[in-house]
């Protein structure tokens, strides 16, 4: 056989096959996912809201995958329970999500209100929460921390918002004096101090600011205070919402006439749910922020949409800001074009506002976002029977005010 001979019979089916591996290669590339991250608490305290934000997350991306995908690739969820939110487990959900699976998005409803920040902040992989805290916020501006994003305002700003929603409810309020009751958490300190300097100058005074340890709070001696000094406005602001229900249904066994009584955060929060539809909140003030808006196309379908996935309406808390998460970065990934080059994406973060289910998400340059009726507006809820009933969407009136039976 000449040499011209065996090149003809040989070489060519070897080109043959490095072409199809070249092609295959080129297939399982674009077909390979993107991956997000998800450090979240599935087990422990906090699992109450994990499971929203799980669920959130995953319709999220069930609706992208549905729709072609990104950038013609299926999104991929890796989930790592955050359990107590402490710094090791942090920690941990770093090194496992970004240097062991290579995912192109981390996104949490909260990451441990402070360690998540040091834990995430050395890398460039974009960082979405919604820890709403002051602290978190000075500390991944201290660190200059470029990918972290928390697309939500502060506690501070939640507080003096919601003095200003109740003020202007157009309740008879029979004098002015503000009673507070918070536990030691920043969320509840800090929104409680914020509603506390809105009141005054507002011509309110406030008689009774106590904070509660959580582990042996006793509510008879608290509420006998309380009795005494006849407020017209009460707000208790405890993560916990246990024992927010044991204070409102102590509370309801001998109310003060003509109070309102708010109860904040812990009405949006899913295990106070049980309370609201006994009907035993009836009449309760609370707030909640980057909820879902009523009326809104595209809320109402998202809700539509969670319904069917899993057979209840979405909670006012967390789920339609980690949906409105990957729906925005998944924007600033396509204006890239490509989920690896992640300080591109960070930079597009900042100057591209989405508009979402919550509002419009404008992050600023401390990498958060101001509550307004241009952006996200609070959201003030009242329980009314049964349900929790959105009353004010930032400034505007969005439902009827009901006077408790309890205040009269």
């Amino acid at each position: 056989m000449s040499l011209n001979s065996w090149f003809g019979t040989h070489v060519k089916p070897i080109g043959i096959v490095a072409s199809a591996f070249a092609m295959w290669a080129t297939t399982a590339t674009a077909a390979e996912t993107i991956k997000i991250g998800a450090p979240i608490p599935q087990t422990g305290p906090f699992a109450s809201d994990g499971t929203v934000m799980e669920k959130a997350i995953k319709l999220a991306v069930d609706d992208i995958n549905a729709n072609g995908g990104l950038l013609g690739r299926q999104l991929e969820i890796v989930h790592f329970d955050i359990g107590e939110l402490t710094p090791d487990k942090l920690q941990a959900a770093a090194v496992n999500l970004i240097d062991r699976n290579e995912t192109d998005l981390i996104i949490t409803g909260y990451g441990g209100f402070g360690p998540d920040i040091p834990a995430f902040c050395p890398y460039d992989v974009p960082f979405i929460h919604v820890d709403a805290f002051s602290s978190v916020v000075d500390l991944m501006n201290n660190m200059n921390c470029s990918n972290i994003f928390n697309i939500s305002d502060i506690e501070a700003a939640y507080g003096r918002v919601l003095f200003d929603q109740i003020m202007s409810l157009g309740y008879d309020f029979p004098n002015k004096k503000l009673a507070i009751v918070h536990g030691p958490y920043e969320w509840e300190y800090g929104l409680t101090g914020a509603m506390a300097e809105a009141a005054e100058p507002a011509g309110w005074e406030v008689v009774f600011n106590e904070e509660v340890p959580y582990e042996s709070v006793q509510w008879p001696p608290i509420l006998s205070k309380i009795r005494n000094l006849e407020p017209s406005l009460i707000h208790i602001e405890l993560i916990d919402p246990s024992l927010t229900s044991t204070f409102i249904q102590q509370y309801r066994e001998n109310p003060i006439p003509g109070a309102l009584v708010s109860v904040g955060y812990a009405a949006s929060i899913p295990a106070f749910g049980q309370v609201v539809t006994s009907g035993d909140a009836d009449g309760v003030l609370g707030i909640t922020l980057s909820a879902h808006r009523p009326g809104d196309p595209a809320a109402e379908a998202f809700v539509a949409d969670w319904q069917k996935a899993y057979g209840e309406e979405p909670p006012y808390s967390i789920a339609a800001a980690l949906y409105d998460g990957v729906n925005m970065w998944a924007e600033a990934v396509k204006k890239v074009g490509d989920p690896t080059k992640h300080a591109e994406i960070n930079a597009a973060l900042l100057e591209m506002p989405y508009s979402g289910l919550t509002g419009v998400l404008d992050l600023n340059e401390r990498h958060m976002i101001p509550t307004s009726d241009e952006t996200q507006p609070s959201f003030l809820l009242q329980a009314q029977d049964g349900k929790l009933k959105t009353i004010m969407l930032g400034t505007k009136h969005t439902g009827d005010f009901v006077v408790p039976e309890f205040a009269k």
